[in-house]
């Protein structure tokens, strides 16, 4: 099997991703805005042109499956922990350009027919994009590029995967919320407020986990 073959699906989800572009260049007006940026309230704050609208989904997931396939050539660690990287890394390259498709190709939509009333669309696919990361945190091996990095992780190989154990479950939770944020109680305007102080606490609590267990080893 040579390592591109383990990227299919990537490479897939990537011509997928293109004939959508395709598409949308045929039916989208030379005069269309294509939303780019929503803010902290979930409202699009950011357009750009048609042209730029169409080629900025599919360059960077060109970008990020190239920075992704080519780790071996310039990631330290990977053939330290080779086996576990080739199992990993494959399954995280299709997640995140799967992501990035779907946001891509979902901003091309809004260009053409507007939001998608009653549901917050880009808090559902955030919260799908961190459960599927949150399966895989576990796996991934000590690295400079992915996961969890502190200096804490990175000095200790049981800081490390302690750490991304933890993140593992707190990124499914925080990714749970925010899909529950963006379907089901949409327009709770306290129930927003609070779980998403809640969702991006559960994110960011790993990296004060790592200290906190770098400290309590030190001491052991």
């Amino acid at each position: 099997m040579t390592r591109l073959s383990k990227f299919k699906w990537s490479i897939l989800i990537l011509a997928l991703q293109l004939i959508a572009v395709l598409y949308f260049a045929g039916i989208l007006p030379a005069d269309a805005k294509v939303p780019i940026h929503w803010n902290i309230q979930n409202q699009i704050d950011g357009w750009v042109g048609r042209n730029t609208g169409l080629a900025w989904g599919i360059a960077l997931n060109l970008a990020m499956f190239l920075l992704l396939y080519l780790l071996p050539f310039y990631s330290p660690w990977y053939r330290k922990y080779e086996e576990r990287n080739e199992k990993v890394v494959p399954s995280l390259t299709a997640i995140l350009l799967l992501f990035f498709t779907v946001l891509s190709v979902y901003s091309l939509y809004v260009a053409k027919w507007g939001e998608v009333r009653g549901v917050n669309m880009l808090l559902i696919l955030m919260g799908l994009m961190f459960i599927f990361l949150g399966n895989l945190l576990p796996k991934v091996p000590k690295n400079f590029f992915i996961g969890i990095k502190t200096p804490w992780t990175l000095s200790n190989e049981v800081v490390w995967d302690k750490t991304h154990r933890l993140g593992g479950i707190l990124f499914v939770a925080a990714g749970l919320l925010m899909i529950l944020k963006g379907f089901v109680l949409v327009g709770n305007s306290a129930f927003q407020t609070w779980s998403s102080v809640l969702a991006f606490g559960m994110l960011l609590y790993p990296l004060l986990h790592s200290f906190i267990l770098f400290r309590k080893l030190g001491k052991g």
